[in-house]
C-alpha cells in the first residue's frame, strides 16, 4: 500500500556510540512545519517496519482521522549480538545507547522536524528487549519521554529496582502487554526462560508505584510477531486515538 506521508532514511552521527546511527522517519500526510506533532520513537526499528506494519498502518489510520497526526521515527539494529549490548540492561553499550537517544537522536529529529516539546507527547515503543530499553530511557529520561509501549519486555529485578528507585513513574503513560504462552522462551543468547511469570511481577509493581496511565494485558499468544503485529494496532489505538 502506497504510503499517503511520506518515508526517508537519515543518519544520526554517535559520539557515544562511536559509529552512524540509521534512522528511519514517517512524516505524516499534510505534515506542516508550523504545526507540532507528537513523536513514537520505536526500537527494533526494521521489525516493527517490515514485520509490525508501523508506519502503514499509522498513515492508514491518520488518513482515516482514527488516530493523531504524528511523526514515527524507527531505529534499526545491526545484529542480535548487538542488539543485546545496546538494549539488555547488563549490555555493555546500553548506557551509551540511552545517551546517544536522549542527547543525539532526540536533538537530532527536533531540529529537522516539528515535534512537540511536552514529554507527554513522545513515546518510545518496544518487543521484548526493545521494550525494556523503552522503560530505561523513560525512567531515566521523563524530562523527554512520557509515554511507554512496551510488548513483551525482559525483566530482571534490576529493572524491578529501577522502578522501586525511581521517583519518574508517576509521569509515565505505560501500555504494557505479555502473552500468556511465553513460558519457555528461547532467547538469542541460547537461553529458555520465562517471561510470563516476571512481567506479572512487574504489572505488579507498576500497579504499587502508579504510573499516571496504565494499561497492561495477557495475550492469547506467544514471544512471536504473530502476537505483536495485531497487539501494535490496540498500542496505537490506546496512545494516540483522537
Amino acid at each position: 500500500m502506497k504510503l499517503q506521508g511520506k518515508m526517508s532514511d537519515m543518519a544520526v552521527e554517535s559520539k557515544f556510540l562511536m559509529r552512524t546511527l540509521p534512522v528511519i522517519r514517517y512524516l505524516p500526510p499534510g505534515y506542516d512545519p508550523d504545526r507540532k506533532y507528537p513523536l513514537l520513537i520505536a526500537q527494533d526499528g526494521r521489525d516493527y517496519l517490515q514485520i509490525g506494519r508501523l508506519f502503514s498502518t499509522a498513515d492508514e489510520w491518520i488518513s482515516k482521522t482514527i488516530i493523531r497526526p504524528m511523526v514515527v521515527v524507527a531505529i534499526p539494529y545491526e545484529n542480535p549480538k548487538s542488539r543485546w549490548q545496546l538494549y539488555h540492561p547488563d549490555g555493555s553499550m546500553r548506557p551509551s545507547y540511552l545517551r546517544a537517544l536522549s542527547e543525539e537522536v532526540v536533538p537530532r529529529i527536533t531540529e529537522q522536524i516539528s515535534i512537540d516539546s511536552d514529554p507527554e507527547s513522545r513515546t518510545l515503543i518496544g518487543d521484548s528487549l526493545g521494550g525494556t530499553v523503552s522503560l530505561m530511557a523513560a525512567l531515566g529520561r521523563p524530562d523527554l519521554f512520557h509515554g511507554v509501549i512496551m510488548q513483551s519486555p525482559y525483566v530482571n529485578e534490576q529493572i524491578i529496582e529501577q522502578i522501586r528507585s525511581a521517583g519518574a513513574v508517576r509521569t509515565l503513560s505505560i501500555y504494557h502487554s505479555i502473552g500468556r504462552g511465553e513460558t519457555a522462551v528461547r532467547t538469542t543468547r541460547g537461553t529458555v526462560e520465562n517471561f510470563l511469570r516476571p512481567n506479572q511481577v512487574l504489572h505488579q509493581t507498576l500497579s504499587t508505584y502508579k504510573p499516571s496511565h496504565y494499561t497492561f494485558h495477557e495475550l492469547d499468544g506467544d514471544h512471536t510477531w504473530r502476537s505483536w503485529k495485531p497487539d501494535v494496532r490496540s498500542a496505537l489505538l490506546e496512545r494516540f486515538s483522537v
